[in-house]
């Protein structure tokens, strides 16, 4: 028997591949239990996390009637995470589902309809770029008000430059592809290639960076909400909360503890899911590791 017939086959694409099956896993877990506690909150909550209650103020985590304490004005802390969870969803996804739509129809264009539209669009993004998304958010605030709605126009102004780029290089890959040249000799229209031929094959491209835009947006928005320039109250935000708690620090250091473990976790898991099915959905990716 040959020494090659003997020798073991290597182990290591199986290892590489169980991490990123775990990766994903991890990933998925966290976002489905996040999108799961923002929609019960729509139905149930505990307390109403508005209401001050001030023979209960500052309550530790376990109290009866309250799993997390409560804050310095004996609000349910739990029942403002549940709300928090539900304006981290709203936000961050409708940011980046906004930059998804307008950048994937501005990337495409970039990439299909000739040069003038390329230098204008990607000029155009490069200008955007140039601003930073606080003085956009903040032009947005005086401008018509802070809220879930400026926060939301600010990070989707912050995002599509970003995802135009993205978007315009996989379709300038895929348009050097032979199947594309043999769809334009059978005359197909543009518009016909793009959604035929190109779309389908960046939506993997598409697909992840939503995720890491929508884990980009929540952490975004916590930000300008500390700052005061993002959502306030009634409504609530886990950077709300932090901008809240700043002052018992020291008194009663876990309201800071709970939004910002929220924001870890989920921003966390969020960027989990976007390598998971980066690694899964990019098959050059996938034979590279393997």
């Amino acid at each position: 028997m040959s020494a090659a017939a003997t020798t073991p086959v290597p182990a290591r694409p199986k290892k590489r591949r169980g991490r990123r099956n775990l990766t994903l896993t991890i990933g998925l877990v966290v976002t489905i239990a996040f999108i799961a506690m923002a929609a019960v909150s729509f139905f149930y909550l505990p307390h109403n996390p508005n209401v001050p209650r001030i023979p209960d103020r500052l309550l530790p985590a376990g109290s009866p009637r309250y799993l997390l304490g409560t804050d310095a004005l004996g609000r349910d802390i739990f029942s403002q995470l549940m709300v928090g969870a539900r304006t981290s969803l709203m936000v961050g996804a409708g940011g980046a589902l906004i930059a998804l739509v307008i950048g994937t129809i501005a990337g495409l264009s970039a990439a299909a309809f000739g040069r003038i539209a390329d230098e204008t669009i990607s000029r155009s993004a490069d200008i955007m770029l140039s601003i930073p998304g606080m003085v956009t958010a903040l032009v947005l605030a005086a401008t018509i008000g802070s809220g879930t709605l400026t926060t939301i126009l600010a990070l989707s102004a912050f995002f599509t430059p970003s995802f135009t780029r993205v978007i315009r290089s996989a379709a300038l890959s895929v348009l050097q592809e032979d199947f594309i040249t043999a769809a334009r000799l059978y005359a197909r229209p543009t518009w016909f290639i793009l959604l035929r031929h190109v779309l389908p094959n960046v939506a993997g491209v598409m697909i992840v960076q939503f995720t890491l835009y929508f884990a980009a947006g929540i952490l975004t928005e916590a930000g300008l909400s500390y700052l005061g320039v993002g959502v306030t109250r009634p409504s609530i935000s886990w950077g709300m909360m932090l901008n809240e708690a700043q002052q018992q620090v020291g008194i009663s250091s876990p309201l800071a503890m709970w939004p910002g473990l929220s924001i870890v976790i989920v921003v966390l898991g969020l960027n989990l899911l976007g390598d998971g099915l980066r690694d899964v959905l990019d098959p050059k990716l996938a034979r590279r590791t393997s």
